[in-house]
């Protein structure tokens, strides 16, 4: 099987780490990443609104010339948002069967108003193109039902993932202890959705944290914790995974603008065999058993009281995660097998 797969190419954890799966599994992958597509002043404008333009159709015609020289069996679009209709039309006509996949959430800016502005106009083609791929996968349940009644012909649930390679149990050196070790940890996006009050809530109760996200987390969301949290820079490849280790619990906060019921670190941080505390979702409590492979919160006197109780009891505290790693595993959660449903899900269409 040949897969060719159009996306940006900009995250490990996203078409590099699909595509590592795939490969796994036998399938030739064959990588189009979108972004050169859209170079110079005019076309970063098109990139982040999709207004017809060269740039736009630039990256069409480039899907076509790329299908016609490798044809593939499937082309997967990962969140694509610059492709449209027209191009998928004339992928059907060549016999090649064209896949959606979306992390983000594309009917989340018409449900709640709650996004970026940009995000309204966003997804305009990527909704127009939803009838005419053959199969269309989504990162939540929610999405699946609004695509069916948007006119999509199939829609199904594709979860997040961990990635072995870099989400796994790792020991630090006295340098890397020195930098990350801490009571609590949150690695990851600032979105304002209260999550600045979590973290003032454990820090008044003297819980020793620190945040891992970039300069969203600045002193205007902050304030006068800034500067006890500060620098709060990004942590990718092998430090993602050391700066969860350094933690005795790694927290987890879920996305607002996506809709999110769980999230890629709901994998990573039990894959890492540490203890994830979690906003607490109906969805957390299928996939984990509360105190014994993952722990939740509802409030933020729940998340400090529970926060303590793990840290005062160490062996609890190993339990739970070594419960957690297991369960993650047991699962299914990693990108093999992610990718081996989705290989499933496809061959159908064969």
């Amino acid at each position: 099987m040949k897969i060719m797969i159009v996306g940006a190419w900009s995250w490990p954890q996203y078409e590099e780490a699909f595509a590592n799966g795939l490969c796994e599994h036998g399938v030739e992958v064959v990588a189009l990443p979108t972004t050169p597509s859209f170079k110079c002043l005019l076309g970063h404008l098109q990139y982040t609104l999709p207004l017809p333009g060269p740039a736009l159709f630039r990256l069409n015609h480039k899907v076509i010339s790329e299908a016609v020289q490798h044809r593939p069996e499937f082309i997967l679009f990962w969140r694509s948002t610059h492709i449209i209709p027209s191009t998928l039309i004339n992928l059907q006509g060549m016999g090649i069967r064209s896949v959606s996949y979306n992390n983000d959430d594309p009917f989340g800016p018409k449900s709640h108003g709650y996004a970026p502005w940009h995000h309204h106009l966003l997804w305009y083609w990527y909704l127009k193109c939803l009838p005419w791929f053959d199969r269309n996968f989504f990162y939540r349940r929610i999405n699946c039902a609004e695509a069916i009644a948007h006119g999509a012909q199939h829609a199904d649930v594709l979860m997040p993932y961990f990635m072995p390679w870099k989400d796994r149990p790792v020991s630090l050196t006295k340098a890397e202890h020195d930098r990350y070790n801490t009571d609590m940890v949150f690695v990851g996006h600032y979105e304002p959705d209260g999550r600045e009050h979590s973290i003032r809530a454990l820090m008044a109760a003297g819980i020793q944290t620190k945040i891992w996200g970039g300069h969203y987390w600045s002193r205007a969301v902050l304030g006068d914790l800034y500067d006890r949290l500060a620098p709060i820079v990004l942590v990718e490849g092998d430090d993602y995974a050391k700066a969860l280790c350094g933690a005795k619990v790694c927290l987890c906060f879920l996305s607002k603008l996506n809709r999110d019921t769980y999230t890629r670190r709901c994998f990573e941080i039990p894959a890492c065999g540490r203890v994830m505390m979690a906003e607490r979702t109906d969805d957390l409590l299928r996939l984990f058993k509360e105190d014994k492979e993952a722990c939740f919160f509802s409030s933020n006197e729940e998340l400090v009281k529970k926060t303590q109780w793990l840290l005062a009891n160490p062996e609890i505290r190993k339990r739970i995660a070594d419960a957690g790693l297991r369960r993650v595993w047991a699962d299914g959660h990693d990108v093999m097998n992610r990718t081996r449903s989705f290989i499933n899900g496809i061959e159908k269409l064969v």
